[in-house]
């Protein structure tokens, strides 16, 4: 399970099954927290908004500081729903924060050497964490609707299998909180799109219709391989929890940044 932790004002979440390992530190933030303020307050962590860029910093340091990781040493990528899975090695330490971010589209990172920390963005789409218990190679990929429909779960995963000789049921995985099939409501061109696609869960509420993109990610996942106990589904929806997520949706757009950190002891 996501299990909610609140030090103060400050609230993030840890993912039991990852923690039981004792490989990684982690966590999946909430805007709980933080020091920015109005639209974005607290925990904000988006770098590409009118929030000031100090007082992100201040909340990159916080968060960090409290699971463990020099906040100086993160390695972001720019997402931009997409398919492209980094590999991250210690060049990158600070790619985005204390350096220029080299990488132009990564929607996930996957690194198999400790001490280098890696985040996903979010605020709706669907964050997720994989961790190969035997190889200690982790990875954060995001997949928003149009990362699922390109099925970027599996393909971290295979490429976990490809390149860092992973065997899927030695791979954990956990899919954090994003928008649920609550509130995903999508028009008649999205709709088909998640119908012709494998997996893909798609019903139909009050004449309008809603995709489930945690279960079709499952789907994803279990139809590469990974054991359905080693996903673990947040179910946990941003717009419905907006008072301590932010949600893209609810807001128009008006809103801070979300993040999943990992990184390998």
């Amino acid at each position: 399970m996501f299990r909610l932790i609140k030090n103060g004002r400050l609230m993030y979440y840890k993912i039991d099954s990852f923690e039981k390992t004792d490989l990684v530190r982690h966590c999946f933030t909430t805007r709980m927290g933080g020091v920015s303020k109005n639209e974005y307050a607290e925990l904000n962590l988006r770098t590409n908004c009118n929030d000031d860029i100090n007082n992100v910093w201040k909340n990159f340091k916080i968060i960090c500081d409290e699971i463990g990781i020099n906040y100086k040493n993160l390695v972001f990528s720019k997402q931009v729903h997409e398919d492209i899975i980094y590999d991250v090695t210690k060049d990158d330490t600070g790619n985005g924060i204390t350096k220029p971010n080299k990488l132009e589209s990564a929607d996930g990172l996957i690194c198999g050497e400790p001490g280098i920390p890696i985040v996903i963005f979010s605020a709706d789409c669907v964050p997720l964490f994989f961790l190969d218990k035997k190889e200690r190679v982790i990875a954060l990929s995001h997949s928003g609707w149009k990362g699922t429909v390109k099925n970027i779960a599996a393909k971290t995963v295979n490429k976990m299998l490809n390149e860092y000789n992973s065997r899927p049921e030695n791979i954990i995985c956990a899919i954090g909180p994003s928008i649920g099939e609550c509130h995903f409501e999508v028009g008649d061109e999205v709709a088909e799109i998640f119908a012709g696609i494998s997996g893909g869960v798609l019903n139909k509420y009050n004449e309008k219709y809603h995709v489930n993109l945690q279960e079709t990610i499952i789907n994803q996942l279990t139809d590469c391989g990974i054991k359905a106990d080693n996903i673990t589904n947040a179910g946990i929806c941003t717009y419905c929890n907006s008072d301590i997520l932010f949600s893209h949706r609810k807001t128009g757009g008006k809103r801070g940044s979300l993040a999943a950190i990992m990184q390998l002891k």
